[in-house]
């Protein structure tokens, strides 16, 4: 049982003036934030527990900042360097601006007609979860007052061509760094790692040791010809990690798909016929094994209801690729004051079936229930989980 309530309320106070080729933006901002929490919840870990709470968290958060813009006449070159610090009276540990200090710089000059070179860094900062900042044990303390504000470090560098308006091929790569990422302490890996799983995220003991990155680059094209093409594709290929702490070695996080492409194109032919077509694909990604000697103990699925992962064995699986092909046709009336079309829409031409882990499930058959209660164990049986069909659809357009 949940319930819970986000609210905030802002004030925000910010100028911008400009002086010739500058501009110069700076302001403050303060900012009042209330979190209610009302939770009953049944866990299992290391044997059956019960969390019974209720959160009121009244938060004032303070921050200054400011940005100066510079771009020459021409605009051959242009410069952006900005600055801003946060605080809030969560904790001691959080009130001191100059520990959220976050510069940011980015750059861009144009090396010949249409070729563009540009890169940025920055530093960025970001509160907790407040399901983490707000939970409290049983007796009514609070149990995460020593988390500290998330950052990231963030670079790039990139090449942009345009040699007109019809064509743009530009390339960057990028790498983040990630730290003081919540660490759940029961399971044993960063909170960001639960992103992609079901339920109530961050509501657990936490602290603030966890690092990650990612890095890698990203190819976008456009290519566009007058009432004929018009194309666009990208393709990044990356890698995400996470580690629980700066002894730890790294590993895949639950994003880790290495590779992303996306193509999609529309051709008109004579006479008001177009054709479009969408190629989608996407690396496997990484899931993380069930614990079935766990799950399968009648205290501990009854206390939630579904299968514990193996978080020893954290994201050493990994799924198969998927790709999907669409086509679509259209044909297009034009009559005296209006429009009428007609199309034709095929999603997943290839009939590709997108696969998720098996699901282990729960027979309700206790297998000894001769046994103790804290020894007795449900017969235990997995579900396939597959996706993915073709999609025809028939549309009727008519515009006046």
């Amino acid at each position: 049982k949940l319930r819970s309530v986000e609210q905030e309320t802002k004030f925000r106070i910010e100028n911008t003036s400009t002086f010739g080729n500058w501009k110069i933006n700076f302001g403050a901002n303060l900012d009042y934030s209330q979190y209610t929490n009302t939770t009953f919840q049944r866990v299992y870990i290391d044997e059956g527990r019960t969390f019974d709470y209720h959160t009121y968290l009244g938060m004032w958060r303070w921050g200054i900042f400011g940005t100066i813009n510079y771009a020459t006449t021409d605009e051959r070159f242009t410069a952006s360097l900005g600055v801003r610090t946060d605080a809030n009276n969560f904790s001691s540990g959080m009130k001191g601006m100059g520990d959220q200090l976050s510069p940011r710089l980015s750059l861009s000059y144009r090396l010949t007609d249409g070729l563009y070179l540009s890169g940025n860094a920055g530093l960025y900062y970001q509160l907790p979860p407040y399901t983490g900042l707000g939970f409290k044990d049983n007796n009514g303390a609070w149990v995460n007052k020593y988390l500290r504000y998330m950052s990231v470090s963030q670079e790039s560098l990139g090449l942009s061509w345009h040699p007109g308006n019809t064509f743009e091929l530009s390339a960057e790569g990028f790498y983040k760094q990630y730290d003081k990422i919540p660490f759940s302490i029961a399971d044993g890996i960063p909170l960001a790692c639960k992103g992609n799983d079901y339920g109530v995220i961050g509501n657990e003991a936490l602290s603030s040791t966890a690092q990650g990155r990612a890095y890698g680059i990203e190819i976008l094209m456009k290519w566009l010809i007058a009432k004929k093409l018009n194309l666009a594709s990208s393709f990044t290929l990356f890698k995400s990690e996470y580690r629980n702490n700066k002894q730890s070695e790294y590993i895949a996080s639950a994003w880790d798909n290495r590779y992303i492409f996306n193509m999609s194109g529309t051709y008109n032919f004579p006479h008001n016929w177009s054709l479009g077509m969408k190629i989608s694909c996407i690396g496997g990604a990484p899931y993380t094994p069930y614990d079935v000697e766990k799950s399968s103990l009648v205290t501990a699925w009854n206390a939630q209801g579904r299968p514990y992962y193996d978080y020893t064995k954290y994201n050493t699986g990994r799924l198969p690729a998927f790709g999907q092909l669409d086509v679509r046709v259209d044909k297009t009336f034009y009559l005296k004051r209006c429009m009428l079309g007609f199309y034709i829409d095929l999603q997943n031409v290839t009939n590709s079936k997108f696969k998720q882990p098996d699901n282990l499930m729960s027979t309700g058959v206790i297998e000894n229930p001769s046994a103790p209660m804290a020894e007795q164990r449900y017969k235990m049986k997995y579900i396939t989980q597959k996706s993915g069909t073709l999609m025809p659809t028939l549309g009727i357009t008519f515009e006046y």
